[in-house]
């Protein structure tokens, strides 16, 4: 089962994610174990168009799997998560907010093989385990 990610954000974040992602693991978009792709929004896009330029994303890529497609967004709340959302609706989607680039490398460097809610699940995990408070400020400061 081979379940396509959609990663949505507003400028290049996206893009760049994934571009960060292939050249650390050092898989490219056609070594890569899960197929991922990178969709920017524009700034100046309104929700209306972000939406259906998500939800015409979202079902190319479940046409072409048939597994449904995870969606990861840069921020709960704002447009291309909204849209996300809606877009959701309309095919079969889960979204997973807060994208950072350890969630993308876990994901190029092999997901488990899992259907669409256990994937959200894991990737969703993967994120949150992630996020560390590597220093306080009121660790000593080197010299």
């Amino acid at each position: 089962m081979t379940i396509p990610v959609l990663i949505v954000s507003h400028g290049e974040l996206a893009q760049r994610l994934l571009e960060s992602a292939h050249a650390i693991s050092g898989q490219d978009h056609d070594t890569c174990p899960v197929p991922i792709h990178a969709l920017c929004v524009d700034w100046r896009a309104d929700a209306g168009e972000a939406a259906d330029l998500i939800e015409a994303r979202v079902r190319r890529l479940d046409e072409e799997h048939g597994e449904g497609v995870l969606i990861l967004t840069q921020m709960f709340g704002d447009t291309p998560c909204n849209s996300a959302l809606r877009a959701s609706g309309a095919a079969n989607a889960a979204v997973v907010t807060g994208v950072n680039l350890p969630m993308v490398l876990s994901l190029c460097c092999g997901a488990p093989d899992l259907d669409l809610p256990d994937l959200a699940d894991w990737i969703w995990s993967n994120g949150r385990r992630s996020i560390q408070l590597a220093a306080s400020g009121s660790s000593p400061q080197p010299e």
